[in-house]
């Protein structure tokens, strides 16, 4: 986008622990990143009881925005195996913290607020809970110059934005065993090119005359996922 959009991600948690048997411990409260780009948080439950319980979670309350993706993973990892889409059962022994869980962001392309709430609970006695509610707050910072910068690739923001001919992006290609490349969208999120990075090159010129007048987002890919997206405009 024209401007690097900052992502708060903001993750307080409020206990509504009855048994006081289950609580959250030693989680990241504070996250950020840029749009487009995956953010995780962890979330650490401790059983402070004097038996074993097996621990439920569900989410409870799901309030993000059309581009956007929250998913909640188990085993600190986000491939298909371990994303939870039901309940999802642990077996905490007394005094045991179960630092597996973890939350992903998929920033979307649009500032405001969303929020998401997880409830973890003893199955044996559901007073027995805690809640996690992670607040997401996206912002507009307004800065030009690097859209994004890793052991991958840099890349630098489209110029000029607004563009009528070209659009220009520089980059360097530090790991050309990686793939990266620029997909151009419409504001409904349809692909309109594509444009792979060379890794012996150090700019794409992507002519726009063909597009019609308005704005269209790109978004840099690399193996395949999003990394980060900014806005572009098209002025004949």
């Amino acid at each position: 986008m024209k401007s690097v959009i900052y992502i708060s991600l903001l993750l307080y948690v409020t206990p509504f622990s009855w048994g006081q048997s289950l609580t959250i411990v030693d989680s990241q409260l504070n996250l950020s990143s840029d749009v487009g780009t995956n953010t995780s948080s962890t979330i650490n439950i401790k059983n402070t009881s004097d038996h074993i319980i097996l621990l439920g979670v569900k989410k409870i309350d799901n309030n993000i925005r059309s581009s956007q993706i929250s998913t909640f993973c188990i085993y600190n990892d986000c491939t298909d195996k371990n994303i939870v889409t039901g309940n999802t059962i642990i077996k905490l022994k007394p005094e045991e913290v179960f630092d597996g869980f973890s939350v992903a962001l998929e920033s979307g392309l649009v500032p405001g607020n969303s929020s998401v709430k997880f409830l973890f609970y003893n199955l044996s006695n559901t007073s027995e809970s805690v809640e996690a509610e992670i607040n997401y707050t996206i912002k507009e910072k307004g800065e030009k110059g690097i859209l994004f910068s890793s052991d991958v690739v840099q890349l630098s923001d489209v110029y000029p934005n607004p563009v009528k001919e070209k659009a220009i992006f520089n980059y360097n290609y530090l790991n050309p065993d990686k793939e990266a490349r620029i997909v151009i969208h419409s504001v409904l999120g349809s692909v309109i090119s594509e444009f792979n990075l060379s890794p012996y090159e150090s700019q794409l010129a992507i002519p726009v005359i063909e597009y019609n007048p308005g704005v269209y987002f790109y978004t840099l890919y690399i193996d395949n996922e999003g990394v980060a997206t900014k806005k572009m405009i098209v002025r004949k």
